[in-house]
């Protein structure tokens, strides 16, 4: 994989190498993929995925849903996990310090420089993910004025029941089994629909968690 992913065409080759990767786990742990509007990704151009984080699929199953080329943009403490990591490469992903004020502005510079050269930007909005609390939690700010500030498209995507398949990476005991991973694709939201930061961020908010919270109530 570090040999592919030089040269020019690293980023097509990173991303061809990750969906296989993601398939293969995927049916070794006997993971289905159901995908709702998965045509609902603009048709051209960078844009913003946000998603709501409760599992470690999310990560590798994001690589089985978009269609284009697109930079993670997470903790950087994913470099150093053993499978995962390979969802998570430097250079061609973006890892967040958020130990320091300063290098996380720089990360967000640099997810504004991939936007600029026209690939998209994954970001779990939550910030990270609490295994012992599956809730929907408040969203921060990042992923919101990227959008804005670079007049793209953002499109909110509800993994529905990921945390049920998998959720503790360090309990051997706890939740994981084979299924059905079902993801909610929701119509993009265009660039001149919200003007602000705040207004942007609730209105994606409330799109994924009424998705969360219809499927649990069904």
């Amino acid at each position: 994989m570090l040999l592919l992913i030089r040269g020019k065409n690293k980023y097509r080759n990173a991303l061809k190498l990750k969906q296989i990767w993601s398939k293969v786990i995927c049916v070794f742990v006997l993971i289905k993929v159901q995908v709702d509007n998965a045509d609902g990704f603009p048709n051209e151009g960078p844009y913003v995925v946000c998603a709501n984080h409760a599992s470690y699929l999310d990560i590798l199953l994001m690589f089985l849903i978009m269609p284009d080329d697109f930079a993670f943009l997470g903790k950087a403490e994913v470099l150093k996990w053993p499978i995962i990591n390979v969802f998570f490469l430097k250079g061609i992903d973006i890892p967040v310090y958020r130990g320091s004020v300063k290098r996380a502005k720089e990360c967000l510079d640099l997810a504004d420089l991939a936007l600029k050269e026209g690939r998209s930007i994954a970001i779990f909005p939550e910030g990270g993910m609490d295994i012992n609390n599956h809730k929907l939690r408040r969203f921060k700010n990042g992923a919101f004025k990227l959008a804005i500030d670079n007049q793209v498209p953002l499109v909110p995507i509800a993994f529905l029941n990921n945390w049920r398949l998998f959720s503790d990476h360090m309990d051997l005991l706890g939740s994981g089994s084979p299924g059905i991973a079902k993801i909610k694709i929701h119509k993009a939201i265009g660039p001149d629909s919200s003007k602000d930061v705040v207004s942007l961020r609730e209105k994606t908010y409330s799109i994924i968690a009424t998705a969360l919270e219809g499927y649990e109530n069904r």
